[in-house]
């Protein structure tokens, strides 16, 4: 009876360290892996390391700013204010007549000598008198040039002679508004005549002018406008309808 018992003591003294045995194992792999498991922390995502999201990759600076994305940098133009002109840049009044606004030597021809002053009575006034018509008072300009061009030695042979007026506010569209006024009303006595022979070939606005004082005197004058300056030119002998035409042009590209 003692032996049995011994027996079964014995086995259950084997069953027991069997299953410490077990239980110490299971302890030592759960220790193993959470030590593992701690040692080891996980990769990062995939999405930390992508070189989009990297800062040495940054989203495009114009992107933001871009007028096709968007809607509000697209100016209003109903709405938006003209720009200002830099300070500087707007034009003052002229206030004088200068050499540069005259004919050169090189618009009438060669062969001719230059004065500052174009002697002598044949302006239009002065023709216009001539025939006995009233009415040839002309505002006074602020400011006025004369030159003159001579072919040879004595200033009654060939000739062109040129004079510039500067008018302030409406002048020089009055002035010549009233010269074809007082062409229109002259009835000059006998076979003296005055007539415009052409309108608006140079300039803003522009006549050509013929006078018959009689006895064969028949004389032309250019008168042409742009904006509020008006020049005149004789020649003598008068030169063909052609010539006065694109010597007007000439004078009205110095202005």
């Amino acid at each position: 009876m003692d032996e049995v018992r011994v027996r079964a003591r014995r086995r259950t003294v084997g069953q027991a360290a069997a299953m410490a045995g077990i239980v110490a194992v299971a302890l030592v792999s759960g220790g193993v892996a959470v030590a593992q498991t701690r040692q080891s922390p996980a990769p990062p995502p995939v999405v930390a390391s992508s070189p989009s999201a990297a800062p040495s990759a940054p989203s495009s600076p114009s992107a933001p700013s871009s007028p096709s994305t968007s809607p509000s940098a697209t100016p209003d133009l109903a709405t938006s204010k003209p720009a200002t002109p830099p300070a500087g840049t707007t034009s003052s009044p002229r206030t004088r007549v200068t050499r540069a606004m005259m004919l050169q030597p090189q618009d009438v021809g060669s062969g001719y000598t230059m004065k500052e002053d174009a002697d002598g009575d044949w302006t239009f006034e002065f023709s216009f008198s001539a025939l006995q018509c009233r009415g040839t008072h002309r505002e006074d300009p602020i400011a006025e040039r004369q030159r003159a061009f001579y072919k040879g030695q004595q200033e009654d042979a060939e000739s062109v002679l040129q004079e510039t007026l500067l008018y302030s506010g409406g002048g020089a569209v009055r002035y010549m508004n009233r010269v074809k006024e007082w062409v229109a009303s002259c009835s000059p006595a006998g076979d003296q005549s005055v007539r415009i022979l052409a309108e608006d070939f140079a300039g803003d606005d522009a006549l050509l002018l013929e006078f018959d004082l009689g006895s064969g005197n028949v004389s032309k004058t250019v008168l042409a406008r742009k904006d509020n300056v008006v020049t005149q030119i004789f020649t003598r002998p008068s030169r063909n309808d052609s010539a006065h035409k694109e010597m007007a042009v000439k004078a009205v590209n110095r202005l």
